[in-house]
């Protein structure tokens, strides 16, 4: 679902959001175009279903693939819909929507379990979903766009979308190849234990950095030829992103066995070394996947597509280097590749945007600042082995209280990042007046 979704969205999701000058006829070409698209999808999914419960020996794959063929084409359909919104600064209503769909696809899981459907709740949740995003932003952005089916005029969208395709294609692989090596050479259970310990890995991603990432694309392309002002929310974007992340997967490297055993019992032995090793890369991760706005927005895409391409094959290369040595050899190597990955990202914000790197280090600081000293609070009072549940809350507790500490230092720091998003928010509001 995932593949077909970012083939057939062609990149002209992120170009819309960027276009300086988008004509109510090109966004309505863009908006028809990937509703062809998103049916295509989701009939292709379909249609295969069959095949690959045949193929993967898998009984009952077909219905499951079916009902995420339906969740493919209302995914595709949402998209344009919401971008165009983002243009237009209307996210109060964005996240209304996104709220209302979350509460609505709980409930449909809810009502799909109580009937004992097993695996389909899960069908029925984001079927929900992806319907009430669809239905809503399609609704919303009625005013946005004039629906044609004139695709020729998508050329300078296409000239861009082209690239952030293949550069989406590239970094899909990347992601999922692991996924293919682990199950083939170290069996289901180590990829079990990756599987979850990535989506710990991806947390801070999921929950800041993908949202957040579309807002700061949006506000740097309207920002325009304002490159002092470009600059200031990149900083503030970065200072409030990692005063977050960092301190929040560095509690990851001591405080997650508790919680996992709790949760998923001691068949899950090693999912605790997993986490531990993955977190690191998902901090650096969370600051440093801004690179691909930054870039973007100033139309750097084949800058943004060279560096996807040398990082997805440094990955790929430690993934084939590593795997015959195990599985813990195998997340060590990744996560020193993603960490050195990171670092090249934060260096092209800093070269794209005119930043110095000590801008930037500034900028970490809070977050960085925050993790360690309360790492080494932590180790020096209650330790960082917690073995019972009263020993947890203590560490989380000694923990806690420190980030909070130096969080309180970095207070006008922090605060004057804060004032800076506001800043470029009031200006955009005024921007807007004047040009209306």
């Amino acid at each position: 679902m995932a593949f077909i979704t970012i083939l057939t969205d062609l990149g002209l999701v992120s170009s819309i959001v960027r276009h300086p000058v988008l004509s109510r006829g090109e966004a309505g070409a863009a908006v028809s175009l990937l509703l062809f698209a998103g049916a295509l999808g989701g009939l292709i999914l379909t249609v295969g279903a069959p095949y690959a419960e045949e193929l993967f020996q898998l009984e009952g794959l077909a219905p499951v693939l079916m009902g995420f063929g339906l969740v493919t084409t209302l995914t595709i359909w949402a998209a344009p819909s919401r971008a165009l919104l983002e243009r237009e600064y209307r996210y109060k209503e964005v996240a209304a929507v996104e709220v209302l769909a979350l509460v609505t696809g709980l409930s449909a899981c809810a009502v799909a379990l109580l009937n004992a459907q097993g695996i389909m709740a899960i069908v029925a949740y984001q079927v929900a979903i992806q319907a009430v995003r669809a239905i809503a932003f399609l609704a919303l952005s009625r005013g946005l766009h004039e629906l044609n089916v004139s695709w020729r005029k998508l050329g300078s969208l296409a000239s861009i979308g082209g690239w952030l395709l293949a550069t989406n294609l590239l970094t899909y692989c990347a992601r999922n190849l692991d996924n293919i090596l682990i199950g083939a050479f170290l069996g289901a259970k180590a990829l079990g234990i990756y599987g979850l310990a990535y989506q710990f890995m991806t947390l801070p991603l999921v929950l800041f950095t993908w949202p957040v990432s579309g807002v700061l694309l949006s506000t740097l392309a309207r920002l325009r030829h304002d490159e002092n002002a470009k600059r200031n929310v990149i900083c503030a974007v970065i200072t409030c992103t990692g005063a977050i992340t960092l301190p929040l997967m560095a509690a990851l490297t001591f405080a997650a066995k508790i919680p996992l055993t709790l949760i998923y019992s001691d068949r899950w032995q090693g999912l605790e070394l997993a986490v531990a090793l993955l977190a690191p890369a998902g901090a650096f991760q969370s600051v440093a996947a801004f690179c691909g706005a930054v870039l973007i927005e100033k139309g750097a895409v084949r800058l943004n597509l060279i560096l996807t391409v040398i990082i997805c094959s440094s990955m790929v290369a430690v993934f084939f280097a590593t795997v015959w040595f195990g599985l813990t050899t195998l997340m060590i190597g990744y996560m020193v590749v993603a960490i050195i990955a990171s670092l090249v990202n934060l260096h092209f914000i800093c070269v794209t945007a005119a930043i110095s790197h000590i801008t930037i280090l500034k900028s970490l600081s809070p977050g960085i600042l925050a993790a360690g000293i309360a790492v080494g609070c932590t180790y020096l009072t209650v330790g960082l082995k917690p073995s019972d549940v009263y020993q947890w809350l203590e560490a989380v507790g000694v923990y806690g209280i420190t980030v909070c500490a130096i969080w309180a230092c970095f207070a006008p720091f922090i605060a004057r990042s804060l004032r800076a998003l506001g800043r470029s928010g009031t200006d955009l509001k005024r921007e807007d007046l004047i040009v209306g």
